[in-house]
């Protein structure tokens, strides 16, 4: 490919679907043995758990693994939230009874205390791990031990207002930090010099620590599929897969090599569009545009408050009065997040610069957002829970299970 070639592909793949309404989640879960929760699950059990997951689920939710044998439920993309929701609760029952079977349970939480390790030596977990190596100790915890819940939202299409792909970008990117800390659920103590203090989403600092540029964040102003084409291409390449049939074999990219150096001939070979497809996949900004929006800043959570998350960026994203709200807050002062801001937020919740009472104001909006979405009672009732004993209170998550957290940072 030529990188006029390049930069059309990814134009044209970043926001591509021009709809709104339908809305989608991808679980991650840490997986612990009940005999023993301190300990990572062996070979047999792994095995054991594959063979009982590999079974359908009823609500078509697919089941895969991450480096360090956390589980990851990704449900179909739903026209509604009560859908989604329904759906994926019904076939996260059904899983979490398989695991049982195997004799491991499933825990929400956004970092695993236990010494990392990798249980799925796939050959792209091992490029990743091979890339990550060269930037410090972190990434081997950040492949094995972090868990998250990813919303999936549509992109939007070219008009203005709530429908727009400019307004879905500006307030999924905008309150990223906001959202981070108020489902920070990831708790580390962290030394700097004589000094100790507590993060609150130990799992977001991992990542912000590990490759600067490709974690973002990402400017909002402009069109997002230009600002996403200019990311992607700047952004340096993991690995290299080696053509030619048989096994797939991925080769270390020589080190600094930006998708763009390559295109401009700076590679072992030339470029072709599996390798841009791949090489998209391989990004991890807080917001990740792939035909449609992946909101990848939340840490997973504790039992069935998964669902909080889901519904609060349902409610943000495709309820037109609130997002007509949240949009004038935007523009009446909230800044364009920087580096510094997403690092404070981790670390200080919504104990943050700014953040307190801005996550009120947007959580009661959401609530009144996800009642006009016609969620049922049970659904309204989890989100004012939550809020109730988190958001309102200046709390996230994290801050009630800080007296047990190791210093791993």
């Amino acid at each position: 490919m030529s990188e006029l070639d390049a930069k059309r592909l990814i134009f044209d793949h970043s926001l591509s679907r021009d709809r709104v309404g339908r809305i989608g989640v991808e679980l991650e879960w840490l997986v612990l043995p009940v005999d023993d929760p301190a300990r990572r699950a062996g070979p047999e059990e792994l095995a054991e758990l594959d063979r009982l997951v590999a079974k359908p689920l009823p609500h078509g939710g697919l089941v895969s693994w991450e480096p360090g044998g956390q589980l990851e439920l990704s449900g179909p993309p739903c026209a509604s939230l009560q859908g989604c929701v329904d759906s994926a609760a019904l076939d996260l029952a059904v899983l979490r009874d398989r695991a049982q079977g195997a004799g491991v349970r499933l825990l929400g939480a956004g970092l695993d205390r236990r010494p990392p390790e990798f249980s799925v030596p796939l050959p792209r977990y091992q490029a990743l791990r091979r890339y990550y190596a060269g930037m410090g100790g972190a990434g081997d915890v950040l492949l094995c031990n972090t868990a998250s819940v990813q919303v999936n939202v549509e992109a939007g299409d070219g008009s203005d207002g709530w429908r727009g792909r400019s307004r879905r970008w500006l307030i999924a990117n905008a309150l990223g930090p906001l959202l981070m800390a108020v489902f920070a659920n990831s708790p580390v103590l962290e030394a700097d010099g004589p000094y100790v203090s507590t993060a609150l989403s130990g799992r977001q600092l991992l990542r912000l620590r590990t490759d600067r540029f490709r974690t973002g964040p990402l400017p909002y102003g402009g069109d997002p599929r230009a600002v996403w084409t200019r990311y992607a291409l700047d952004t340096q390449v993991v690995a290299i897969r080696r053509p030619g049939p048989g096994p797939v074999v991925w080769e270390q990219a020589p080190t600094g090599l930006t998708l763009r150096r390559w295109l401009r001939g700076a590679g072992p070979r030339a470029v072709h569009a599996d390798d841009v497809l791949l090489h998209l996949k391989s990004l991890v900004a807080p917001v990740r545009a792939c035909g449609h929006l992946e909101l990848r800043m939340l840490d997973a959570q504790s039992g069935d408050d998964w669902l909080v998350p889901v519904a609060v960026v349902a409610a943000l994203m495709d309820d037109e009065s609130t997002s007509d709200a949240v949009a004038a807050l935007i523009g009446r002062g909230v800044a364009a997040p920087t580096r510094q801001d997403w690092l404070d937020a981790a670390r200080y919740g919504l104990a943050a610069p700014g953040l307190g009472e801005l996550a009120r104001t947007v959580v009661r909006l959401a609530l009144a957002g996800t009642r006009r979405l016609g969620v049922s009672p049970e659904v309204s009732s989890a989100v004012e829970r939550f809020a109730e004993s988190h958001t309102l209170r200046g709390l996230s998550p994290a801050q009630s299970r800080l007296p047990h957290q190791p210093a791993v940072a």
